[in-house]
């Protein structure tokens, strides 16, 4: 009897042992199982914020990027503004000098030799049209583009060489019947029609 009872107490020993072991061993893997959960929590939170410090990156370095070429641009703008003026400037400048150049070109080339005195200032109206017409169209030349202004130039040159031809022709001409005077104008008339439409048609050009 006594020996059963020692054999109940062993047994209640070691049940109440394994019991004690068993609470533990899940006492420790609640504890793991929680520090799984929070580590998860931090990392889950450590790569939010990552990943909301790295779109705060990228949006700064945008507005930066944008910012900054806006700078850019104005300073090209600016820059290419200064450009413009300052050809603006210099083709104001040539206009004005080749506008001078003109007048002492024509002033030069302008008087119509004739023996005629009625024939001389008729013509030296007619040549002086023209000079003026092709003053005009010069000095509008010198703000067109370079291709532009050097066709236009090129065909003023040839109008001029033509308009030279004319007035040389004045010194010549058989003044001594009224027919005479009167087919010499006709054709004067004429030439002189077809060089200021020339010049016209330059100045459309610009």
């Amino acid at each position: 009897m006594q020996n059963i009872r020692r054999v109940l107490i062993v047994v209640a020993l070691l049940g109440g042992g394994a019991m004690a072991c068993n609470r533990n061993a899940a006492d420790e893997q609640q504890k793991a199982a929680e520090a799984q959960q929070n580590a998860n929590q931090d990392i889950r939170e450590a790569n939010q914020e990552a990943a909301q410090k790295a779109e705060e990156a990228k949006k700064d370095l945008t507005d930066k990027t944008v910012e900054a070429r806006k700078d850019y641009d104005k300073a090209v703008a600016d820059s290419q503004q200064k450009i413009n003026e300052a050809q603006e400037e210099a083709r104001k400048t040539a206009a004005e000098a080749q506008a001078n150049a003109n007048e002492k070109i024509r002033d030069a080339n302008r008087e119509v030799h004739a023996a005629n005195e009625d024939l001389r200032d008729w013509g030296q109206k007619k040549i002086d049209a023209l000079n003026n017409k092709m003053d005009d169209t010069r000095a509008k030349a010198q703000t067109a583009k370079a291709e532009v202004r050097a066709e236009v130039e090129a065909g003023l040159n040839d109008v001029e060489a033509k308009r030279n031809e004319i007035v040389t022709e004045f010194s010549s001409v058989d003044t001594k019947t009224e027919k005479a005077v009167d087919n010499f104008k006709e054709k004067v008339d004429k030439r002189i029609d077809k060089l200021e439409d020339r010049v016209d048609t330059l100045g459309k050009r610009l």
